[in-house]
């Protein structure tokens, strides 16, 4: 059910996946399963493994209405 309130969002309008911030992160650098404080609009955060000519790093993604 959980899952499925996703992506039906309250209020009408849409989802859409954005970058969550800026940052690159160290693999390893920030706990998973951290709590954090976001705007109303966010209903997902996440982690996605990333690799540039630096090295790999970390950026966060949101799932957020519109």
């Amino acid at each position: 059910m959980q899952v499925e309130s996703l992506f039906t969002p309250v209020n009408g309008g849409t989802l859409s996946q954005a970058k969550y911030c800026g940052g690159k992160y160290k693999p390893g650098s920030f706990p998973a399963g951290r709590e954090i404080e976001v705007s109303d609009n966010i209903h997902a955060v996440w982690a996605e493994s990333r690799r540039d000519s630096d090295g790999p790093y970390v950026s966060l993604y949101c799932l957020a209405s519109r």
